[in-house]
């Protein structure tokens, strides 16, 4: 018996539906007993147990069961990319481009890109996911994400290609006459000293700086974790704390409420890498803004690199 489109959105489903068959059943307008019989039939033809079992109940995927919900993803969202052939106008002057990136790099890097791609494009629909790297990634793999812009997260999804678009380097951001501004060559003991605003550790950023003062021996003071540059800033220009940030997100015309002293020195660079899914279709317009966000990524070095 062959395998059926439905039989993958039963489990897809029956998993999102907290393993709740009767509500997976509701959702796709079908009854418990379908719901049971299509997923069988799929363990059946497949020769794996997906689900973990109590009794009559599903109640976890097994370990093949977590390869096999990813895989029916992917298989799903390549069925709605082959959909979407017929429904978008052909060429590649028109289509949709969705891009997964981090606050940061929307808020900083990609502005001026922006602005360029959908004036080149103006009939392409441009869409942005903002969230953590291991989000970013997790839609670059399930093909939700075309284009992903983030550092990369820990470990890496298989089948994602990432290529370095830039540099990624840091600044300690603090209020204007803070003792701090009058130490000279900073170190990690005078930084440790005063209360620390830093990233999430879901962002590189943030597990990035942790791990500079773990690797010294140094607990610093974390008085606020959060997950935007601007919010961070704003506190910082408030006087709860100093913070580490990316050179990037600070502009001396317009965070004048702030100073930046250099610690290139203390916290190492870090790099916002392009990436993508191997197998991944792409339309030209695709390439294109990869290039504008990274010159040296042409089309066909990163044809190359997906090869």
């Amino acid at each position: 018996m062959p395998i059926t489109f439905q039989q993958l959105r039963c489990v897809r489903q029956v998993v999102a539906s907290g393993f709740n068959v009767s509500r997976a059943a509701e959702s796709l307008h079908t009854t418990q007993p379908g719901v049971s019989k299509m997923v069988r039939a799929l363990e059946k033809e497949i020769g794996i147990e997906i689900f973990v079992r109590s009794g009559n109940r599903l109640t976890a995927l097994t370990e093949p069961g977590k390869e096999a919900l990813s895989l029916c993803g992917r298989v799903l969202q390549d069925a709605q990319a082959l959909t979407r052939l017929k429904r978008e106008v052909p060429g590649d002057s028109e289509g949709t481009l969705r891009v997964g990136t981090t606050h940061v790099h929307a808020r900083y890097s990609l502005i001026e890109v922006t602005k360029r791609f959908v004036s080149a494009y103006p009939r392409v629909k441009l869409e942005f996911t903002v969230g953590p790297p291991a989000q970013v990634l997790a839609g670059v793999t399930a093909g939700t994400i075309d284009v992903g812009l983030c550092s990369l997260p820990d470990p890496m999804p298989k089948g994602v290609v990432s290529v370095k678009a830039y540099d990624i380097d840091r600044c300690l951001i603090v209020p204007p006459r803070h003792p701090l501004l009058r130490m000279g060559r900073l170190t990690m003991e005078h930084i440790a000293r005063w209360p620390l605003i830093t990233y999430d550790n879901s962002y590189t950023s943030g597990s990035v700086v942790q791990h500079e003062f773990q690797r010294h021996g140094i607990t610093p003071w974390v008085v606020m974790r959060a997950m935007d540059a601007s919010i961070i800033k704003a506190y910082v220009a408030a006087g709860v704390g100093v913070a580490v940030l990316q050179k990037m997100a600070f502009n001396v015309a317009v965070d004048k409420d702030l100073r930046c002293v250099p610690v290139g020195h203390l916290f190492p660079s870090s790099s916002a890498m392009i990436s993508l899914r191997k197998d991944h279709l792409l339309k030209s317009f695709a390439f294109d803004f990869i290039q504008m966000v990274a010159p040296e990524w042409s089309r066909e070095a990163m044809a190359s690199k997906l090869r």
